[in-house]
């Protein structure tokens, strides 16, 4: 009986002497909810929308019959510039492109990344105009921009604030003709013109 309760306190003894090695992190850690150190991305707001680069000309179709193709230069007129402002905190672990390629994809859209700027050439536009009426030569690009706010993993337990601000991107160039009440779609660079010229 003595040598079964003097093996039972040693038993007793030597969990509490193993616990008293477990850091207190451990202990008092939830559960894993994220790789720690890795970074996220959320958005607080998005836009996309459409800018023409390029100054619009217009010409009059004044016959109905047969087709013609018009080709007209469009001088440079609007510069826009893809990248990311960090408006506070740290930056590490959110580069521009990340944020970008993340942009991209809350907006429903294929963008260019790079730091440079749009084309300032004039550009030459040419369509087959098919039929009488007021015809507008337009180039444009579609431009995506938002407020992000980026995230730490601290530990695996939680995500942490680091650092937020501003990100803005651009389409390849759009160019074409609209003719004055043709049906284009609401979305469209054509339908931007119709609104603004016609």
């Amino acid at each position: 009986m003595r040598n079964s309760l003097a093996a039972a306190t040693a038993a007793v003894g030597m969990t509490a002497a193993l616990l008293a090695f477990v850091p207190a992190t451990t202990a008092n850690a939830g559960p894993l909810i994220c790789d720690p150190g890795s970074h996220s991305v959320d958005w607080v707001t998005t836009s996309r929308t459409r800018v023409l680069t390029h100054k619009v000309k217009g010409y009059e179709k004044e016959y109905t019959g047969g087709s013609r193709t018009v080709t007209k230069t469009l001088e440079h007129s609007k510069t826009l510039t893809s990248g990311r402002n960090v408006d506070s905190g740290a930056s590490a672990g959110f580069g521009v492109k990340g944020i970008l390629i993340s942009l991209d994809a809350h907006v429903n859209g294929s963008y260019t990344h790079e730091k440079g700027r749009t084309t300032t050439r004039s550009v030459s536009v040419s369509d087959t105009l098919t039929k009488k009426g007021r015809y507008f030569f337009y180039v444009g690009r579609l431009k995506a921009s938002g407020y992000w706010v980026g995230y730490r993993c601290d530990g695996g337990t939680k995500w942490i604030e680091q650092a937020h601000g501003r990100a803005r991107s651009y389409s390849a160039a759009i160019d074409g003709a609209t003719r004055c009440g043709e049906r284009v779609s609401k979305k469209s660079m054509a339908d931007l013109v119709q609104k603004k010229y016609c």
